[in-house]
């Protein structure tokens, strides 16, 4: 036999227990639990409750009507109440929003085409945040310029430096120093392109 349990002061169902028989179940603090350990307490897994038309009411329709109460770190899965799993993004986010889990100071929760991804924040954002110093953002800021500096004007400036050293060589305005490092700096030049040749 199924016992529904009932409080009235809450006006919700805490538990339903599956006896073979009222002497297995007993009264211990105005609550009804099972005198025999073998028999197992259905709350949560086996709830079905009915419409007027006699169907099942699906889970969700359930937790609506207050029939029964998820947990905060439950949540209905495929037709299945499962807990959150905080290895799993979606959970782990869902958990983040129930305050159940604190998200990392340095990272955030955006929303793309409709799904929520977790990632690291901007520089610029951690600078404003505090989460960095000034002098850290500085120096992130630094290593970007000097990057695009190598990217965007190292080999221009080498060949307009070449350009004007061979041009100053042609016109004997070189020392003989300067000369021999302009004649080191080309065989150098030389051995690397021969290193590293094109394909033609």
């Amino acid at each position: 036999m199924e016992l529904i349990i009932y409080n009235k002061e809450t006006n919700k169902i805490t538990s339903i227990l599956n006896a073979l028989s009222i002497d297995d179940v007993i009264l211990k603090d105005n609550e009804a639990i099972l005198d025999n350990k073998n028999i197992k307490d259905f709350s949560q897994t086996d709830i079905r409750a009915y419409n007027d038309d006699g169907s099942v009411k699906s889970l969700e329709q359930q937790v609506e009507e207050k029939i029964i109460v998820l947990k905060d770190n439950e949540i209905i899965d495929n037709g299945i109440i499962r807990e959150l799993n905080k290895n799993m993004e979606d959970d782990y986010i869902l958990m983040i929003e129930r305050g159940l889990e604190k998200l990392d100071k340095n990272k955030k929760i955006v929303e793309e085409n409709g799904k929520k991804h977790i990632i690291e924040k901007s520089i610029e954002e951690k600078y404003k945040e505090g989460l960095i110093t000034k002098e850290e953002y500085n120096a992130y800021i630094v290593n970007q310029r000097q990057n695009q500096y190598s990217q965007n004007l190292d080999g221009a400036r080498a060949e307009l430096l070449d350009s004007v050293l061979n041009n100053l060589a042609s016109q004997g305005l070189l020392n003989e120093t300067q000369m021999e490092a302009l004649n080191s700096l080309q065989t150098t030049r030389a051995n690397i392109k021969e290193q590293y040749p094109k394909q033609s």
